[in-house]
């Protein structure tokens, strides 16, 4: 360990270490220099920084040689009792020794108590205290270690004060929360607790076709064939989808010529009829299956035709892509494509289900668009679920369909995010929902 300053060289340390304290540049930077840069004065084995929080207990915030400290640490939690009993006794600076110190902090810190210690109180010109310094071991028993601790004492707190003056956040909450101020608070605090605020919550919106026309297959079958474009315009009759019609046509050649042979068969039974009794009794089997075969053949015929699916109505068609369907085998009522009216338009609202409020028809909407987020379009909840359903993200969402009360609707497939209006809500309940929840499912509640 080297020696203590001479007397020759302390005054240059002195100011050299106020220097040191000038030039800090936030708090946290004072509190550092405090415990590492005093050692030119003192040479200790270790330095401790305590300061007074909001309610006026000092807590430890650094030491020296270490860039983080945990307040959770058992050094931690004893010293904080320490500079509890340290700021009770009288003086500025404290020299002291284990002796000195209370039975039971002696016994709990022996791993930590030094053989002799110096214990400075810093205060700025308002008298308040504003932290303590507690340097062990080293010099700190020197009889110059006092008046070198009052000096430090000293610049460390005008240091220290001067920042609390600059940033008086602390300094104010104590000031705001004594005397009668502290009942004003309690009341402003009652009133905003109970202050009713309208309960609201954000959810994924489209904007989705109402009353939509499905186009499905009418068939089992194969897509040869689609004839429009997405989002194009068509008109009533017009051809939409075919599908590859082999099957169904060579299906329709083969029933016509069963059709004709059971045909065949009636005529020749029929003129037996007469000079032949089991040929008479042949008579209603051979009919019904003629029947039978002119049923299958009417059928197939039918679904010849329809086939070429086609516009059930004016509108627009809206689907991916063509290329997406092109020789892609398709069920009985597989959806293709959808017919809707361009001017008919809805909201198709996914209120995430941690988030569910409870929202009737007529709640309020406002729904902010993804390529116009500065203006909103306002709606009303038309129609709500009664139970969650997995959205195409994987999450599990209520569906709700609102209304829009504007006359120019928006194009159809435009995405954003909707602000649904609920009741009004105390405050209180606002702020907490949502930390309530997450701690009732936390706790398995």
């Amino acid at each position: 360990m080297s020696d203590a300053p001479s007397a020759a060289q302390l005054p240059q340390a002195l100011l050299g270490f106020q220097r040191a304290l000038q030039h800090c540049r936030s708090p946290r930077e004072l509190q550092f220099a405090l415990v590492n840069e005093a050692y030119s004065l003192l040479h200790y084995d270790q330095a401790v920084l305590a300061t007074p929080g909001l309610t006026g207990r000092l807590g430890l915030v650094a030491v020296s040689g270490l860039a983080e400290v945990d307040i959770n640490a058992p050094f931690a939690q004893w010293f904080t009792r320490l500079a509890a009993w340290l700021v009770t006794q009288p003086g500025k600076v404290i020299p002291m020794t284990p002796a000195q110190m209370p039975a039971d902090l002696a016994d709990s810190g022996a791993d930590w108590v030094p053989a002799h210690a110096l214990a400075c109180k810093l205060s700025g010109p308002d008298g308040n205290l504003a932290g303590l310094l507690w340097f062990a071991g080293g010099d700190s028993s020197s009889a110059q270690a006092a008046a070198v601790g009052d000096w430090i004492a000293d610049a460390a707190g005008h240091a220290m004060w001067s920042w609390r003056a600059r940033k008086p956040a602390s300094a104010w909450l104590k000031r705001l929360f004594t005397g009668r101020r502290a009942w004003y608070v309690a009341t402003a605090v009652a009133v905003l607790i109970v202050f009713p605020v309208r309960l609201s919550v954000l959810a994924p919106a489209e904007v989705t076709p109402l009353n939509p026309t499905p186009i499905t297959a009418p068939a089992d079958g194969v897509v040869q064939r689609v004839w429009v474009e997405p989002n194009q315009r068509v008109k009533s009759g017009e051809v939409l989808v075919t599908l590859d019609d082999t099957v169904t046509r060579n299906r329709l050649l083969v029933a016509g010529k069963s059709l004709e042979i059971a045909q065949a068969e009636l005529q020749r039974a029929t003129g037996k009829a007469f000079v032949d009794d089991q040929s008479k009794s042949e008579l209603q089997i051979l009919d019904a299956r003629v029947k039978e075969k002119a049923a299958e053949v009417t059928y197939l015929t039918e679904l010849l035709q329809r086939i070429r699916m086609t516009a059930p109505r004016e509108g627009i068609a809206i689907f991916a892509d063509p290329l997406d369907w092109l020789g892609k085998p398709v069920q009985t009522g597989e959806r293709i494509m959808l017919l809707s009216d361009p001017a008919a338009v809805e909201l198709t609202l996914y209120v995430p289900a941690d988030d569910a409020i409870q929202l009737d028809a007529g709640t309020a909407v406002r729904m902010f668009l993804n390529i116009s987020p500065l203006s909103s379009l306002n709606a009303t909840v038309t129609q709500t679920s009664y139970e969650a359903v997995a959205t195409p993200d994987g999450a599990l969402a209520y569906v709700l369909k609102a209304r829009l009360d504007e006359h120019a609707p928006p194009r159809i497939g435009l995405k954003g995010t909707a602000k649904l209006y609920a009741g009004y809500v105390p405050l209180v309940y606002y702020v907490l929902r949502k930390p309530l929840a997450w701690l009732r499912r936390a706790a398995g509640l």
